[in-house]
């Protein structure tokens, strides 16, 4: 997996960071039947990792939308105020990876004050969905003191990382994991459709692919929804992204213009709305 991909990435991040939770000592324990009635399926684990390593880094695109001039956006982003009126499941895991995405993009941007807003937001959730925290308060402090420089937040994130990926699939949460992944997805591609304005050109191909490699990676997101349709809330968003997904399965790399890129950014647009 591409180590700079599995950092960065709006996908990861909303994975790991959602990890950060302070300690919870009253969140409950999981029942032994609900550990194996939902444990993490090998093909869901694989799907996973394809996506975040198909997925491009927030920072890459970054840098491909300043060469187009393109500025920071904070008007994209769900608004961090909102975190407290998600409730249940469906609502507080997917907001959570679309908290992530939103910190990846801040982060990328170097906007290190808005980061830390939605780095906190994403805890709470964590915290609201009873997920053990994968590292303490110790760690939570590190990220904040880190947010001045790029290189020691990729180290903290890393190790978040390595620790989030164990404990989420040993407490068999791979359904929420799912759902986490949804939303940052489907932030990530809110946000990049949003900021493409031309053709492509010489000037803006790799922001032209970089957007491809994320439309792309639907297929590895519908097949981990897929695994779960059994739960409520998998099933559920796998009817809400039917739309995006049929219309990324009638597009490839080559012949990608800015209006397929504007009619996924329309559809996108419309299911966001009604997530967040």
């Amino acid at each position: 997996m591409k180590k700079n991909s599995l950092i960065f990435s709006s996908l990861s991040i909303a994975f790991v960071i959602g990890m950060t939770s302070c300690k919870s000592h009253d969140a409950p324990a999981m029942p032994a039947d609900d550990v194996i009635k939902d444990s993490a399926k090998a093909t869901t684990v694989t799907n996973l990792g394809l996506l975040m390593t198909n997925i491009p880094s927030p920072s890459d695109l970054a840098k491909e939308l300043s060469k187009e001039g393109v500025q920071y956006n904070k008007s994209l982003l769900n608004s961090a105020d909102k975190g407290s009126s998600y409730s249940g499941t469906y609502q507080q895991a997917v907001n959570m990876g679309i908290y992530g995405a939103d910190m990846g993009y801040a982060a990328s941007y170097n906007q290190m004050q808005d980061a830390t807003q939605y780095i906190i937001q994403v805890a709470k959730l964590a915290s609201a969905l009873g997920i053990t925290s994968a590292y303490d308060q110790k760690l939570m402090d590190q990220f904040k003191t880190a947010t001045s420089n790029k290189d020691s937040i990729s180290v903290v994130i890393q190790a978040a990382f390595d620790r989030a990926q164990k404990e989420l699939y040993s407490n068999k949460r791979a359904a929420t994991s799912t759902l986490i992944f949804s939303g940052g997805w489907i932030e990530g591609l809110y946000i990049a459709t949003n900021l493409v304005k031309d053709e492509k050109n010489d000037k803006n191909a790799a922001m032209y692919s970089a957007i491809w490699n994320h439309i792309y990676a639907f297929s590895y997101l519908q097949k981990a929804l897929g695994d779960y349709q059994s739960n409520p809330d998998c099933a559920n968003m796998l009817k809400t992204l039917q739309p995006l997904f049929d219309a990324a399965a009638k597009l490839n790399a080559q012949g990608l213009k800015l209006s397929d890129v504007q009619n996924v950014q329309k559809t996108v647009t419309d299911i966001r709305s009604k997530l967040i």
